[in-house]
């Protein structure tokens, strides 16, 4: 026999619940709808550039490294990372391999990768906006802003398997602009403690970009070294 007590209780259940349900889905749903829009942006482009300033926190050495220059990528599979300062460092992902050349801190010393899977830690939109909603859990902060303009910020907290992600950064911030939904700016806590973050202005898109830029010869007298496979590439 139903109790009359318990059935007066559920439409307060119902009342108190409800609403705290739609606010964190609409908290989360706009995290996905600013992921999803900027996803659908990303792969309408073939090309894109912009300057980039960068600040790496190295948390264990207690060293932080500063650099800037300009970033390009051309889609599918073609990126270029050249600093201007420091002057000469550079990555560059040729569609076949990925090269690093730092001479800031060894100018005889080139390593290269194979590009498969490589560079996705230097593709700020696919390493971000390949099935977002399936990689991470993600919260809108609101706008604030930056670089140019207003952008939207948004955390990712990579989903774990069994207590076990696939993901290279324990967690990552990242600002799309209100308007174009590019990305302006990114903070990557990486598994090693560093903190990396990149801003990005001059945000060009779909511009022509000579072949050049994603091409490098090592400099004559330099070690080409490759790492066993798999190894993961980093930015200096």
């Amino acid at each position: 026999m139903n109790d009359p007590s318990r059935l007066r209780l559920l439409p307060l259940l119902v009342v108190l619940l409800f609403p705290a349900s739609r606010s964190l889905e609409g908290q989360d749903g706009q995290a996905y709808r600013v992921l999803y829009a900027a996803s659908d942006r990303y792969y309408e482009l073939e090309t894109l550039c912009a300057r980039f300033q960068q600040t790496i926190e190295v948390t264990l050495l207690r060293q932080t490294r500063t650099g800037e220059g300009t970033i390009c990528q051309e889609r599918p599979d073609h990126f270029s990372m050249r600093f201007s300062d420091p002057e000469g460092d550079l990555v560059v992902v040729d569609g076949t391999y990925l090269w690093t050349f730092y001479p800031s801190m060894d100018a005889k010393q080139v390593m290269r990768f194979s590009a498969e899977g490589a560079g996705g830690g230097f593709n700020f939109y696919k390493n971000f906006l390949e099935d977002p909603r399936g990689r991470f859990e993600a919260v809108h902060e609101g706008r604030e802003q930056m670089g140019e303009g207003t952008s939207h910020k948004v955390t990712l907290m990579p989903r774990e398997v069994d207590g076990v992600t696939s993901e290279n950064f324990r967690s990552a911030i990242v600002w799309f602009d209100v308007d174009s939904y590019l990305i302006t700016g990114v903070d990557i806590h990486e598994t090693n403690e560093s903190v990396r973050r990149v801003r990005l202005m001059d945000i060009k898109a779909d511009i022509e970009i000579p072949e050049e830029v994603f091409r490098f010869v090592p400099p004559e007298g330099a070690r080409v070294m490759r790492p066993p496979q798999g190894t993961a590439a980093r930015t200096r």
